[in-house]
Order: C-alpha cells, then structure tokens, then sequence
C-alpha cells in the first residue's frame, strides 16, 4: 500500500473527510486544506498526488483543467456545489463525468485513472 498525498482546496470538512478516505488501495495523507484557491506554484510546491476541488455555486468545472495543466502528473477531482456531480481530470487530458456520485463509483474512478483506463 503507498501513501498518496491529496491536496483539498475549498471543501466542506464532512465532505472532505468523507472523499479522502475513499481511495481503497492507498492510504490518503492529506498534506494541505486550503479554504481558498491557491496559486499554481504553490500546488506544484505541495506535489500532491490528487488534488480535491470544491466549487462554488456558478463555478464550472474547467478549474480542473488548469489544475492538471500545472500538476500533470496528479489527478485532479472537482465536486460540485451541492456534491451531486464531480469530474476527474487526469492526464493525458482526460476528463471523466460522474453523475449522481457515490463512494463507490469515486472510488472506482479513482481506481481506473491510477491503471489508467
């Protein structure tokens, strides 16, 4: 089992703790809660493996597009607002629609990004 570091930026704590156990074959250190949108430099400082994204409401998801054109070679998950519908990105520019999530299917995704399927 490797330990994998995740990153959350703007995310209820409930719903934080709630999505970094998700990851099954792993064991999520969460090296940073930030409540506000770091710079880019400072993500690539903290090297996360995953990189977590709470949005706003009126946010769109294309946060997670600029994420992983900094950090390649993370895996980025944007939730939405109300937790209803997130988006993996990861390379090579892949984005992955999940409708009606579940901890299952996250950790799924999850999962299917790192085999790279």
């Amino acid at each position: 089992m490797f330990t994998m570091r995740v990153v959350v930026v703007n995310l209820h704590p409930l719903l934080r703790d709630i999505i970094a156990t998700v990851p099954q074959n792993c064991a999520p250190v969460i090296v940073a809660d930030l409540t506000e949108r770091p710079p880019l430099g400072r993500l690539k400082l903290l090297a996360p493996d995953l990189v977590i994204v709470g949005l706003r409401r009126g946010e769109d998801d294309t946060i997670g597009q600029r994420y992983l054109a900094e950090l390649p070679s993370a895996r980025v998950l944007v939730v939405s607002a109300d937790a209803r519908e997130a988006f993996l990105y990861r390379a090579p520019a892949r984005r992955i629609i999940l409708d009606n999530v579940s901890l299952d299917a996250l950790d799924k995704a999850l999962a299917d990004s790192e085999s790279g399927n």
